[in-house]
């Protein structure tokens, strides 16, 4: 490409850091076809919008591993993990409704813009309008419809994953993968869970799942099966590199073994770990024996945002608490963690995850201009303390830009691609539905100590 060419987009004057390497770079990135074509010092090229992204980072869009589009935040708060799911969560998603969907999934992403999240796998209902959506917002979304056959009508069935598939996978110029979305070991039988392997795989598709969430999860399945849940879903679903599992707390040495030997993925959700009580994932375990981990949020009902930075600052703190070891998972792997080893878990590292020329352009900006990350020091390779402060001190409200295959979704805090004073009344009015229809009004509101909206 000759000088002065022609470009879509150039982002001028950042602080890039590519994550292909431990080195930053003041500089430019230039993007064309939605590809990155170029990166340095002073691009000469001539292009249709250029960003000034002076005092700011330049870093791959966030992946968030696993997630839920719900809308229904600080519902059912401070209950036991199988009190929560059984008495309050699955006979609320009875209650879902398209409309419901959508509200959620409008309000998931711009949440997710915002925040600097520019891919997400979501499982939950009526997937068409999440991915719709999708193709709407700008994200790159990998969708796997939350199927349940042990309490019917409060999930997805194999039919509705096969139709989802049908009609939605590619869709958004390719952004949206539809996936297989099977819930759980204990909530899908074995028949349920061997039919979304043979379908998936028919397909060439990935599998989204929990596995080994709870310890109740985990003695309900050992009282069943005889197995640890990671050995019991292997013999019914057949565990594989395409398959991402869900939190993966109550795993031992053997189902470590397990996983890593079929190249299994993990999405470590560790605040929705921690605030449902269900225990703290072994992830430098994981790691060590070569499993591709992820980081996820998990839904706004157990976390209660979609912040990936708070999410990679408690992955970390936890890690150290659990090993009582402030040197276990330090802060560059735990920004590959939110990168490019999250692409990898989705089996997306030859499109995103890092800054290269040949990828995707899924990047966000960040602004260094706020106290809290000052200050800044410089090393002969970039910036000394720029990830340790991108990891321990950088909240989602410090992304001021988000990027998605070329197309800028926000830019100076702007959403370009959603209407958020919409979303907000359209959530207001679906939540307050949904509350009524769901019989959830005493369970809310009498725990906040009212009686009434």
């Amino acid at each position: 490409m000759s000088e002065t060419s022609n470009v879509d987009l150039v982002i001028r004057g950042g602080i890039v850091l590519p994550m292909d390497d431990r080195s930053a770079f003041e500089g430019d990135v230039a993007i064309k076809g939605g590809e990155i074509v170029a990166l340095g010092a002073d691009l000469d090229f001539a292009a249709s919008e250029e960003i000034d992204a002076s005092g700011r980072v330049v870093l791959p869009g966030l992946v968030n591993a696993h997630t839920h589009e719900c809308m229904e935040r600080g519902w059912f708060e401070d209950l036991p993990f199988d009190v929560w799911l059984n008495d309050h969560a699955l006979p609320k998603d009875r209650a879902y409704t398209p409309a419901d969907q959508r509200a959620a999934a409008l309000l998931n992403q711009a949440e997710s813009i915002v925040s600097g999240v520019t891919t997400f796998v979501d499982m939950f209902r009526f997937p068409g309008e999440a991915a719709s959506v999708a193709v709407d917002s700008g994200l790159r979304a990998v969708i796997a419809p939350q199927l349940i056959d042990s309490t019917p009508g409060v999930g997805e069935t194999l039919e509705t994953n096969l139709a989802f598939f049908e009609e939605w996978h590619g869709a958004g110029d390719g952004r949206v993968s539809a996936w297989f979305g099977p819930h759980a070991p204990y909530s899908c039988s074995g028949e349920a869970l061997a039919a979304v392997g043979e379908a998936a795989r028919a397909r060439g598709t990935g599998i989204a799942t929990h596995l080994a969430e709870s310890r109740w999860e985990d003695s309900s399945i050992r009282e069943k099966s005889g197995l640890s849940p990671a050995a019991y879903l292997d013999q019914v679903l057949g565990l594989g590199a395409d398959v991402l599992v869900a939190h993966a707390v109550h795993v031992d040495v053997a189902d470590i073994q397990l996983l890593a030997d079929r190249d299994v993925a993990v999405a470590h959700c560790p605040t929705s770990n921690m605030k449902l009580g269900n225990g703290i994932a072994p992830i430098p375990e994981l790691l060590e024996a070569g499993i591709r981990v992820g980081i996820g949020t998990d839904s706004i009902m157990t976390n209660n945002n979609l912040d990936l930075f708070e999410e990679m600052r408690q992955a970390a703190l936890v890690a150290k608490l659990r090993r009582e070891d402030p040197a276990v998972l330090p802060a560059w792997t735990i920004l590959e963690m939110a990168t490019i080893r999250g692409a990898e878990a989705l089996g997306l590292a030859d499109k995103i995850g890092t800054l290269e020329v040949g990828k995707r352009a899924d990047l966000i900006l960040i602004d260094l201009d706020r106290p809290h990350l000052w200050p800044l020091h410089r090393s002969e390779s970039g910036f000394g303390n720029l990830v340790e402060h991108l990891v321990y001190s950088a909240r989602a409200s410090d992304v001021v830009g988000t990027v998605v295959d070329g197309q800028v979704l926000m830019a100076d805090s702007t959403l370009r691609t959603l209407d958020l004073v919409e979303i907000r009344r359209v959530v207001q009015q679906q939540g307050d539905d949904l509350l009524r229809r769901a019989g959830a009004e005493a369970v809310v509101l009498e725990r906040l100590g009212r009686r009434q909206l």
